[in-house]
């Protein structure tokens, strides 16, 4: 066989393991979604068919009637503010911490780091006694305060790394034209960031997005709980509502996956442009 066959045969094998890789990744969505669009009696029926005969949106209807929007708003509400907050904080501290140099630097690098490793359920209990003192409990304003202070780290220390691949010589030059170093901050290393804003950004939002645990625990009504809680209501004490909880999972799935598809080619080169450096 030549070289070129070689090459052709390799590429054909590395094709059809992918698309074998993507049809199991997305195989679970792809049921969900027809499922959501089965009438009741023909979810659980047997055989199952994969394509269902009559296609409705009894479903979404459902979940619009019993207020599915309410959720929806709070979880972009929520998540939006979160991505801002964290980004704003993110871009001063990570610009900080790669372009400066200032005692006990290392000690903040490791706090970033071990901040990132505590896991989340352990801060259940001391964060909801602190809210409660702070009288926010039951607020959108405690899952963004929330999820700020958990996603911050991610945030900072991927803008750092990011931050070091950009040449201090522009901002420089720029401070030479007559900017201020924070006007060559916001109008020369940020935009410049793109990626690594879009990377940072995604992970927060992701988390924001798809929470359940801390909606669960520290909110009480429904006029501020998010989207996951919506969904795990059709969980059900006597039985499973199939129809309702796969439509409302797909309306949680989709806009992640729109916005990741939009943005990968951002998210990849900011998740990478940090391992130069850093």
């Amino acid at each position: 066989m030549t070289h070129r066959g070689r090459a052709r045969l390799r590429k054909a094998v590395d094709g059809a393991v992918m698309a074998v890789i993507a049809v199991v990744a997305l195989f679970p969505i792809l049921w969900g979604f027809t499922t959501s669009l089965k009438a009741t009696n023909r979810i659980l029926e047997f055989p199952p068919r994969f394509i269902p005969d009559d296609p409705t949106l009894e479903h979404y209807r459902v979940l619009v009637e019993t207020g599915v929007t309410r959720y929806i708003l709070n979880s972009g509400l929520v998540s939006i503010l979160t991505v801002v907050v964290c980004l704003t904080i993110g871009v001063l501290s990570g610009y900080a911490l790669a372009r400066f140099t200032f005692a006990g630097k290392s000690v903040v690098m490791f706090a970033i780091v071990a901040v990132m490793s505590i896991p989340l359920v352990s801060l259940m209990v001391p964060t909801y006694t602190f809210l409660a003192w702070l009288g926010i409990l039951d607020t959108r304003t405690s899952l963004v305060l929330l999820y700020t202070a958990y996603q911050l780290p991610v945030t900072v220390w991927i803008l750092y790394g990011f931050f070091q691949t950009i040449p201090p010589q522009m901002e420089q030059a720029a401070q030479i034209d007559g900017y201020s170093r924070i006007e060559a901050l916001y109008k020369v290393v940020v935009p410049l960031s793109k990626p690594g804003m879009v990377a940072a950004g995604l992970f927060v939002l992701n988390f924001a997005w798809n929470d359940f645990v801390v909606a669960l625990v520290m909110t009480s009504s429904d006029a501020v709980r998010t989207l996951p809680f919506a969904i795990y209501n059709y969980l059900g004490y006597y039985g499973r509502e199939w129809g309702p909880l796969t439509a409302a999972s797909i309306i949680s799935i989709v806009p992640v996956i729109v916005l990741f598809i939009m943005f990968q080619r951002y998210f990849l080169s900011g998740i990478t442009g940090g391992s130069v450096k850093g």
